[in-house]
């Protein structure tokens, strides 16, 4: 990993604690759901039939439990994939949660 790699993820790090500090300040912690992962790539040459990365990265979670998590990462697919906001209110409904 390159000094610049290296700066860059320690960059990375220090604002997710500003906001995470950020959270803390407003007494946010119960109404903030968040999760946070920054990878940088680095390509690792073993030979030439395999192509493999390296992957560092920093982590943040500001989750209650796996169900929460469970439902960020069903958002991100959503959203990754496109997903109409109809759906998103159908899965918010689902789980209890209003969008307004």
């Amino acid at each position: 990993m390159k000094n610049s790699d290296k700066t860059f993820i320690a960059e990375v790090y220090s604002l997710i604690v500003q906001i995470e500090e950020l959270i803390k300040k407003y007494k946010y912690e119960d109404k903030v759901m968040s999760a946070i992962m920054i990878g940088l790539l680095d390509p690792v040459d073993l030979s030439e039939e395999v192509d493999e990365v390296s992957l560092k990265s920093v982590f943040s979670y500001n989750l209650e439990s796996s169900d929460e998590l469970e439902i960020v990462k069903e958002l991100m697919t959503a959203q990754f994939d496109g997903g109409e906001e109809d759906d998103l209110d159908d899965l918010f409904r689902d789980l209890g949660i209003s969008m307004n």
